[in-house]
């Protein structure tokens, strides 16, 4: 009553499974492979037109394609198109050669001041920081920089010699940024004149910490300004305004310099009148919190004391506007 079914029966299901098995997978698999195809074509379209030569689009194509990210992102995401060139260096020494070209092509050997850096191949040259050695901080600044290697020179004397092999850290300040460090490996070490100069290893793990609250930008906004001892009704009647500029701004203040001979000093306050996209600020109050003076001018940097939330978002809408453009200009190739 319970015979089991015959070899040639079993042989017979699982022909059958077989085929059914393939039919269903060929679609699959073809529609995969099409995509795919049809991905690699897309990228390699994109990165024609970014100017880049077939050899480079390869380069990024073999590499980007293994992240789970869409691949075109390699072209406008600067922290993954870092993220691919340490791959490259790590695994394919031969397509270094190709990283200067690309990054010029994408515009990513320089970024606009306001985006935080995310690799040490992003810090600026000459940039000046300090070396830590067994916890005393030498003065040190960016010499030179490859794809591979950043070169640091001390410029005073150190606590010990440093050895090729160990560890050292470099803190250093991106001014209106952020305050960074990184630790690396001394490759190698030389002397440039009288000066020593450490060969270290690039790394991605940058660490950040941001120098304010609110991001202050860069703008040059006529302004009319009054200083006063006090904020009671009889100083305000009596202000004279002077003529000034605003240099930069965030919803927590502002910088006002003035070629006006003027001597103002921290803890007095400070009125304002000046117009953002059509909307005026009238007799925004303002401390000084710090002074800097040149022989040409005159600046200040001015905490708000009272800013209403409408003013907040105007400040706010048009710092996010200007961001966008200065992008869209750096990304075609019209910014310096």
């Amino acid at each position: 009553m319970f015979q089991g079914p015959s070899v040639r029966e079993i042989v017979l299901f699982f022909i059958v499974l077989g085929l059914t098995l393939t039919v269903i997978a060929i679609p699959y698999l073809w529609g995969k492979i099409s995509h795919a195809r049809e991905v690699e074509k897309a990228f390699f379209l994109r990165g024609r037109s970014l100017g880049l030569t077939d050899e480079e689009i390869g380069l990024l194509w073999n590499y980007a394609k293994k992240f789970p990210y869409d691949p075109q992102m390699v072209y406008e995401n600067k922290p993954l198109f870092e993220r691919v060139v340490s791959r490259i260096i790590h695994e394919n020494i031969g397509g270094v050669r190709l990283i200067p070209s690309i990054r010029a092509k994408l515009r990513f050997d320089t970024i606009p001041w306001f985006i935080p850096i995310t690799s040490t191949r992003d810090i600026d040259l000459y940039q000046t920081g300090k070396l830590v050695v067994d916890g005393v901080y030498v003065d040190a600044a960016v010499w030179d920089k490859t794809e591979t290697e950043l070169h640091i020179v001390i410029l005073e004397a150190l606590p010990r010699p440093i050895r090729i092999g160990e560890s050292v850290k470099f803190h250093f300040i991106r001014e209106n940024e952020g305050r960074y460090s990184f630790e690396s490996i001394v490759k190698d070490k030389y002397t440039e004149g009288d000066r020593l100069v450490l060969v270290l290893e690039h790394t991605d793990n940058i660490h950040r910490v941001q120098l304010r609250e609110s991001l202050r930008w860069k703008v040059s906004i006529p302004v009319e300004f009054a200083i006063i001892d006090d904020i009671t009704e009889e100083a305000m009647e009596r202000v004279e305004f002077i003529a000034g500029r605003i240099e930069d701004i965030s919803t927590k203040g502002v910088r006002v310099c003035t070629d006006a001979l003027i001597h103002p000093t921290e803890g007095k306050y400070v009125i304002m009148n000046f117009s953002i996209a059509d909307y005026n600020f009238e007799n925004m109050l303002g401390q000084i919190m710090n002074v800097r003076t040149t022989q040409t001018q005159v600046c200040m940097g001015v905490k708000f004391l009272k800013v209403s939330r409408q003013e907040e978002k105007v400040i706010d809408r048009f710092i996010l506007e200007e961001q966008r453009k200065l992008i869209k200009t750096f990304k075609i190739g019209e910014s310096e």
